[in-house]
Parts: C-alpha cells; sequence; structure tokens
C-alpha cells in the first residue's frame, strides 16, 4: 500500500512539473518550432503512426493465425507495449532530427522526468517481481504476471531509461560537433 501511495505522490509532483514547464513555454514568445522541426515532427508522427499500426496487424494476424489463443488479461499489457514503442519512435526520430524541443529550450528538464519516470517504473517493476516471487501475487497465473504487470511497468521503463541515453548521446554528439 506504502508504495502505491509513493507512486502516486511520484506521479503528482511529475504532473505538476510538466505542468509548470507548459505554463512557462506558453508565456515565452520564443518557444515555437520552425518549418523544418515541424517537417521532420510530421515525419516522426507518420512513423510512430504505422509502427502502432504495424504492430496492431501482427497481434491481429498472431492472434488469428495461431493456434494458441492470447489470453485475455494479455491485450493490456500487449497494447501498453505497442504504445510505448510508437512513442519511443517518434521521440527518437525527433530527437535525432531537432525537433523534439523547441528553439532554444534545454534538454535537461526531459532528460530529467525521463530518468525519474523510468526510475519509478523499474521500482514498480522490481517491486511486482518481490511480491510474486514472495509469494503474495503467486495466486494469479503467471502468464497474467509475466505479460500484463511486469511488461507495462518494464516497458515504461525501458522507454524513458532509451529516450534519455537517446537525449544525452545527441547533446554529447552535437557537443561534440560545435567544438570542432
Amino acid at each position: 500500500m506504502t508504495e502505491s501511495v509513493i507512486l502516486i505522490l511520484i506521479y503528482l509532483v511529475l504532473f505538476v512539473a510538466v505542468a509548470l514547464i507548459i505554463r512557462h513555454r506558453t508565456k515565452n514568445q520564443n518557444t515555437q518550432y520552425d518549418e523544418m522541426q515541424l517537417k521532420n515532427r510530421a515525419e516522426a508522427y507518420k512513423r510512430a503512426f504505422f509502427t502502432i499500426i504495424a504492430l496492431l496487424c501482427g497481434i491481429i494476424v498472431f492472434d488469428t493465425c495461431s493456434p494458441v489463443n492470447l489470453p485475455q488479461y494479455a491485450l493490456s499489457g500487449i497494447l501498453i507495449i505497442v504504445v510505448m514503442l510508437s512513442f519511443l519512435v517518434f521521440a527518437t526520430y525527433s530527437v535525432w532530427n531537432d525537433a523534439f524541443f523547441y528553439i532554444g529550450q534545454s534538454w535537461k528538464g526531459y532528460f530529467s522526468i525521463c530518468i525519474v519516470v523510468g526510475a519509478v517504473q523499474l521500482i514498480d517493476f522490481i517491486s511486482t517481481l518481490v511480491r510474486y516471487f514472495n509469494g503474495k501475487d503467486q495466486t494469479q497465473n503467471i502468464w497474467y504476471f509475466i505479460i500484463s504487470k511486469a511488461s507495462t511497468s518494464c516497458t515504461m521503463a525501458i522507454t524513458f531509461f532509451t529516450l534519455a541515453v537517446v537525449i544525452a548521446v545527441k547533446q554529447l554528439r552535437d557537443k561534440k560537433i560545435s567544438e570542432e
């Protein structure tokens, strides 16, 4: 119970932080995308859209052709994986093509948020594993645990840590290029 309260408090703090960033951004007139960034963002949205379509079609084909049906509870975990992968496609493409941040916007806030959200999801994943292997949740089916509960927090942790790494590598690369 205390883990849930702590996670909710962390999410509320993150929500307030993001709301303040958005509010500050709307006050600042210099925080807009240029035409090239808008073009690159459109391409990133397109790639993310087709990623979702391809993954969903793959799930449909698998579910239709497989002799074993997907368990009823598996869909929630699989859909989280699909959404997180498409978000990662969008964000990675946008970061690499300088379309993720507004003109003049600092990358440090997004990097910090990615680390915090990834850490929170990793803590949730580890606590779910500990509860399962300590026997507190072993009344549930192991596949429900793996596909639904663990996949959600694990996928989100991987997504946000990967995005943090992409942002950091891009910034280091840009810094190296500017020094040359």
